[in-house]
């Protein structure tokens, strides 16, 4: 059997621990597939506010693009 992404492993403060617990039987979920749900969706909403804040640095000039390993710079 295949994994369908990358494998990634994390402790959690036993609080949070709890809090997912009792969603997922609330859910009738796994912890460990509320867990990856919720764990993507924190990863997708960081990385938009990043790539936000990329942008707009670069567009204001503080920021300049780096070069690729080809050296075009795109």
């Amino acid at each position: 059997m295949s994994l369908r992404g990358s494998d990634f492993r994390c402790e959690l403060d036993p609080e949070i621990g709890e809090m997912l617990r009792q969603m997922s039987v609330h859910k009738k979920v796994h912890v460990h597939v509320l867990g990856n749900e919720l764990l993507e969706k924190a990863i997708a909403g960081e990385f938009h506010s990043f790539k936000v804040m990329l942008d707009r640095l670069a567009s204001s000039g503080i920021l300049r693009r780096t070069a690729d390993k080809s050296g075009t710079g795109r």
